[in-house]
């Protein structure tokens, strides 16, 4: 089963590389369609609470975020997590303290495909960990 869960990891790798591209872009609608599967409850889960989110980041002079690594971890049959190491950039060069970010997506795969079901942020220094792997 190790190359199956290689090629599950490559493709939570590659679900989240093209995520990070809407991301970068603020494309609310996009991300809540086709990356976001959350809770109802959640803020996110919605196209108006995504750009409430985007229109509150750029009033604190966000840009993009430069991506530093992403890591997945199969957790199971079509479930898994994905590490996400960044530096948000604002629009005058610099960075949003603290500089250096990380958060865990849990990702689980649907009938249309792989979709974020929740995240959480790491502590500075921490290191998702991967049972098994």
């Amino acid at each position: 089963a190790a190359p199956a869960r290689a090629d599950e990891r490559a493709d939570m790798e590659a679900f989240m590389a093209e995520y990070l591209k809407a991301w970068n872009a603020h494309d609310a609608a996009t991300i809540t369609e086709r990356y976001y599967r959350l809770e109802a409850s959640h803020p996110w889960s919605t196209r108006e609470g995504m750009q409430a989110e985007f229109d509150r980041l750029k009033a604190q002079g966000y840009d993009r975020s430069d991506i530093q690594g992403v890591t997945g971890c199969v957790l199971g049959p079509d479930s898994g997590q994905v590490e996400l190491r960044y530096v948000r950039l604002r629009t005058d060069g610099g960075f949003m303290p603290p500089k250096d970010r990380a958060s865990i997506y849990r990702v689980k795969k649907f009938a249309d495909g792989w979709r974020v079901t929740g995240f959480s942020g790491l502590a500075a220094g921490a290191r998702m960990e991967c049972p098994g792997g």
